[in-house]
């Protein structure tokens, strides 16, 4: 009886460590997304920028041409 309450004891403890393992991890996740969806929002918009920065380019360059 004594064993199997160890046993127990020793289960309850390895899954204690192990959702606070997965609470700390969910929660660097957590921080890397956010992180990624800054940068990938600010790429977006140097994408934006560089596009119409390029549409002006090629604006003016037809312009030249005619």
């Amino acid at each position: 009886m004594q064993q199997t309450i160890q046993k127990l004891e020793r289960r309850i403890t390895d899954l204690i460590r192990l959702t606070e393992d997965l609470n700390r991890e969910n929660e660097t996740l957590r921080s890397d997304s956010r992180v990624l969806r800054q940068e990938f929002k600010s790429l977006q918009e140097k994408n934006k920028i560089a596009r119409s920065r390029v549409g002006q380019i090629v604006a003016r360059l037809q312009s030249m041409q005619d």
